[in-house]
């Protein structure tokens, strides 16, 4: 197996692994909000309420055209678009918390945005040492 091939496997295992565990929980916590009782709900700090204005639809259209930049340059990104593609779901993650609840379960979002960071920057760093070397990268003549 080439190092090219290696370094799709590895973008895209970690992807999938990162993916899946946002979805399992954010699923998990949305779906324990949305099933609190009104006493549950007024005794406790965090709840789920949908809170879309101005500030959001701004930062949701700066995301999406970020990810729109990011498909447009998929190819060209190679090594890095995985871990890119890791670092914008993330900030999603957090925007989705930051957008449908309030409270302390806010802090998930950006506890998923943490982890997709440091995991996509150390990709990164990672990559950007070793590119040469693995031949991912045309080398200057």
């Amino acid at each position: 197996m080439n190092a090219r091939k290696e370094v799709q496997t590895i973008n895209w295992t970690l992807f999938g692994v990162m993916t899946l565990a946002g979805l399992v929980s954010a699923g998990s916590t949305l779906t324990k909000l949305k099933n609190l009782t009104p006493e549950q709900e007024t005794e406790g700090q965090s709840r789920f309420r949908v809170q879309w204005e101005q500030p959001e639809t701004i930062l949701a259209l700066i995301l999406g055209c970020i990810t729109l930049l990011l498909i447009l340059g998929w190819k060209k990104l190679f090594p890095f678009n995985v871990p890119l593609a890791m670092i914008v779901g993330g900030v999603w993650y957090a925007f989705l918390f930051q957008v449908t609840t309030v409270g302390w379960t806010g802090l998930i979002g950006f506890v998923g945005l943490l982890i997709a960071m440091v995991a996509g920057l150390l990709m990164i760093i990672i990559y950007a040492f070793g590119a040469r070397k693995w031949g991912l990268r045309r080398r200057e003549e």
